[in-house]
């Protein structure tokens, strides 16, 4: 398990603004009523690629959903079966207002981290820089883990978990390879153009967004039953005040 540093938690706490808090979501939801964002991907450049991946009929949860067009574009083209949840009750009432005549669709307030669905419940979880915002805030890795957890276990065996992230592989790949977690780990690069299989190579490296594909393996709710707790704890200690100043020590 990779360790923080001082100087990175300092950062995130006085400079950054806490993408993990309801009330920092609840008030710019508030403030951009009305209007709608999509992070990082749109669902048309993504369509070609979620097609190849689920039927038109499969369960999935988009989860961080905000206020994105994505899942009523998704919906429109025939996967009627989403369940979007989010942290920030006052998105929630606004999506439903908007989505009314998609009655299919459901929109629920709940924590990515305590997921209130069954085991082994969706074909598919689309994450679209939640992971990306969790990091952002306090308690980053153990709170990720937590995550990583659920969304491993709301899976069906064979079900994947599509990520969409500014985050380049050395800095996200860690937290897919923990030991409590037991899933097939696929990355494409997205260029700009949203053409998601280009080959060109681009000058701004920056502007590239990034896909993790996980699918869920055998054995996997078996795996996280035994490593969860030290791994729970061992994130946990490192992210307590002395964890933090060993770290600043090391690094």
């Amino acid at each position: 398990v990779s360790t923080q540093s001082h100087g990175a938690l300092w950062i995130r706490r006085f400079i950054m603004p806490d993408y993990g808090s309801v009330e920092y979501w609840n008030a710019r939801y508030r403030e951009k009523e009305g209007s709608l964002f999509d992070w990082l991907e749109n669902y048309e450049s993504l369509a070609p690629f979620i097609s190849q991946l689920v039927d038109k009929d499969a369960r999935i949860l988009v989860i961080g959903c905000g206020n994105a067009q994505f899942s009523e574009d998704m919906y429109d083209d025939g996967y009627q079966t989403i369940f979007n949840i989010d942290i920030s009750p006052v998105v929630i009432e606004q999506m439903k207002a908007r989505n009314t005549k998609r009655d299919k669709m459901l929109w629920q307030v709940m924590d990515v981290r305590d997921l209130d669905y069954p085991s082994n419940f969706f074909d598919f979880v689309i994450d679209k820089s939640t992971m990306d915002s969790i990091l952002c805030g306090e308690m980053a890795f153990v709170n990720v883990a937590r995550m990583t957890r659920e969304i491993q276990r709301v899976l069906r065996i064979g079900g994947y978990y599509l990520i969409i992230s500014y985050g380049h592989p050395e800095n996200r790949v860690l937290h897919l390879e923990m030991p409590h977690l037991k899933w097939s780990i696929h990355q494409l690069k997205l260029e700009p153009s949203s053409e998601l299989f280009t080959q060109d190579a681009l000058d701004a490296e920056e502007q590239r967004h990034f896909c993790y594909l996980c699918q869920k393996e055998p054995g996997a709710d078996e795996v996280c039953a035994k490593a969860w707790y030290i791994v729970e704890s061992q994130l946990l200690e490192e992210d307590s005040p002395e964890g933090t100043a060993d770290a600043a020590v090391e690094t």
